[in-house]
């Protein structure tokens, strides 16, 4: 399968906060995220890596941005 877990990463640490991510969408300064089941998440943040052989996006809280 092609689905990937998504971690946010805030104050130098990683948590993760949806799995099985399907498509993902930077918008506006928001990253719009949906899953298998079609359920959405939309986080303040920004795309910092994708790790495609390990299934894994990480996001960057924009917050430690200011």
């Amino acid at each position: 399968m092609c689905e990937s877990r998504v971690y946010l990463r805030e104050n130098g640490s990683e948590m993760p906060i949806m799995e099985n991510v399907i498509y993902i969408e930077p918008q506006d300064g928001k990253v719009f995220m949906y899953d298998l089941l079609g359920e959405q998440k939309i986080v303040d943040a920004v795309i910092k890596e994708v790790k495609l052989l390990e299934h894994k996006i990480i996001l960057e809280s924009r917050k430690d941005k200011k």
